[in-house]
């Protein structure tokens, strides 16, 4: 928002927390929707907007706004499921997945998999709710399980990042516009390196505190130049989940040394301190793209 307000573009921030909207008006008031949504909303108080955002989204493309990062990449962005599905249908490396909704399954499928396992709720956002387990009877015992706002969970086998390291592939426009490679200290599942993560955690969830670029929250940002194979899946997932601007998730496997494929998202932030971490601003690029579809 800042980008557009330099160039003194007029824009209004839209709340989807608290919003009504009449079906009966077909009026086309805004030029263009930038669709910023996050699944990981719930953790901040907005449980309303989970559900709320798709027939919103739904309702401004259907009377003919144009929506970047549409209603089909929110039904990506919020579901690890769909995500898994994707992976399978394009025959990209994964780790190895289960899902579920109840715990009874658990020992149904437990002897499926290798662990350590790491047990994510469908919907999450910013690591939310993920578990690690190192043994069946670990996960057996376990008091609780939390399966996320849609009663869904991922029980997928934990692949050894070599180095500790991800790698994020950043796509606008069905083009890479950029790559990370994010080095974690410890065992936090929070590697978002946006400028939106850099808040004080709640004092009750430790693991929301991890967040930033450079050598902040126990991260270590810096750009990378990802093989052109993985490269070019991040753009085939980002084109086949309507994604505009959005960015690919991989790790590189410590016992196979191949590219393990794990997250899709739809929301981006952007690297925090781009222009010293990447060498230019991706969110100029990002403005042009808004103006070129706002413009048609």
């Amino acid at each position: 928002m800042e980008e557009l307000a330099h160039r003194r573009l007029p824009f209004e921030k839209i709340d989807p927390s608290s919003h009504a909207w009449d079906p009966r008006d077909r009026s086309r008031r805004y030029s263009v929707i930038v669709n910023r949504t996050s699944p990981s909303s719930h953790r901040r108080g907005h449980d309303n907007v989970l559900f709320y955002a798709e027939p919103l989204l739904a309702y401004w493309e259907a009377i003919g706004i144009p929506v970047i990062n549409p209603v089909a990449a929110w039904r990506f962005e919020k579901s690890k499921a769909l995500q898994i599905q994707l992976f399978e249908r394009f025959g990209v490396r994964y780790p190895r997945t289960i899902v579920l909704n109840h715990r009874e399954q658990i020992g149904k499928v437990i002897d499926r998999l290798r662990f350590p396992v790491l047990l994510k709720p469908n919907i999450g956002g910013s690591g939310a709710g993920i578990v690690r387990f190192d043994s069946p009877a670990a996960l057996e015992a376990a008091a609780s399980l939390h399966f996320g706002p849609d009663g869904t969970a991922l029980l997928q086998e934990h692949v050894e990042p070599a180095s500790n390291a991800i790698v994020r592939v950043e796509i606008l426009d069905g083009e890479a516009l950029y790559a990370i490679r994010i080095v974690r200290a410890g065992e936090s599942f929070n590697l978002c390196p946006a400028d939106l993560c850099q808040l004080p955690a709640p004092a009750t969830d430790a693991s929301l505190g991890a967040c930033p670029a450079g050598t902040t929250g126990g991260l270590v940002v810096t750009r990378y130049d990802a093989p052109a194979p993985c490269v070019e899946t991040a753009r085939q997932l980002t084109r086949a989940a309507s994604i505009d601007v959005g960015g690919v998730e991989y790790l590189v496997s410590a016992e196979d040394g191949e590219a393990y494929f794990y997250d899709v998202n739809a929301t981006s932030n952007f690297v925090a301190n781009a222009p010293e971490v990447l060498g230019f601003d991706p969110f100029s690029r990002f403005a042009d793209y808004i103006v070129r579809v706002a413009t048609g």
